[in-house]
């Protein structure tokens, strides 16, 4: 974990203290779309941008280290809940599994997190690699981190591109982009608790595991956390909406 001792999370004009979480795992399976160098390379950009607001939980592990690999242990037959993994980023279902697998991790990463930063008021999920994404820049990071240093966070706040409607899981629900979203410390603990719940019952039932922004959308038809969202796509508008839903 590439937090370290140096990290000083602070507030620009001593407003609430936010952290950016954020997370990888190198090789946890053969990515066609992005080498081990560009993953790395895309991290240390959003490292940058949020320097001293930021904990990334990027260091070598196994992905049976991660939570919801007892779902695979579980039943080894596990399939994506996508009945066509495409084929640019995996080269067969087995990768697309472990694909969602790692992407659920980011709900233990922020548990870690508020575990480890005592201190900070509000943390926000960042994908490692978001610099992929048309219009993110450091100065829009920044200018979002900053936003949110200064307003009274009280729901977890996701940005997303779809209405509240019913789910279809054999393929990503946009209703939330999940490459960024906002959670108040109190509820950290509960958000983590739900998503593996709904994770694990649904894996359980379908033998099929769904994508983190499925199980972050159904979290909110749940209606059992506060929850607000906002228009933003997978670009710098999932950032800079959040200040149009706040002015």
């Amino acid at each position: 974990m590439s937090d370290g001792p140096d990290v000083n999370v602070v507030g620009s004009g001593g407003q609430q203290k936010v952290l950016v979480v954020t997370g990888h795992v190198p090789r946890a399976f053969p990515s066609r779309h992005l080498s081990y160098e560009q993953f790395h390379s895309l991290g240390d950009q959003l490292k940058s941008a949020a320097v001293g607001r930021i904990v990334a939980f990027d260091e070598e592990r196994s992905v049976k280290d991660l939570w919801a690999y007892h779902l695979l242990e579980a039943n080894p037959n596990l399939m994506p809940a996508d009945p066509n993994p495409p084929a640019d980023r995996f080269d067969g279902p087995a990768d697309a599994v472990i694909s969602n697998i790692v992407c659920h991790e980011r709900f233990e990463w922020m548990r870690r997190a508020a575990e480890l930063h005592p201190d900070v008021d509000v943390f926000v999920w960042i994908d490692y690699s978001v610099f992929k994404q048309p219009g993110v820049t450091g100065e829009v990071i920044r200018g979002y981190l900053d936003a949110i240093e200064t307003t009274p966070i009280d729901a977890v706040i996701a940005p997303g591109v779809w209405p509240k409607v019913a789910i279809d899981d054999s393929r990503p629900h946009w209703r939330v982009v999940a490459s960024t979203w906002i959670c108040p410390r109190d509820l950290v603990v509960p958000l983590a608790d739900l998503a593996n719940l709904v994770l694990q019952i649904r894996t359980t039932h379908t033998g099929k595991i769904t994508w983190d922004a499925n199980t972050l959308s159904y979290v909110e038809l749940l209606d059992v956390l506060p929850f607000r969202w906002y228009l933003g796509n997978h670009d710098q508008t999932q950032f800079t909406g959040f200040s149009e839903l706040v002015n």
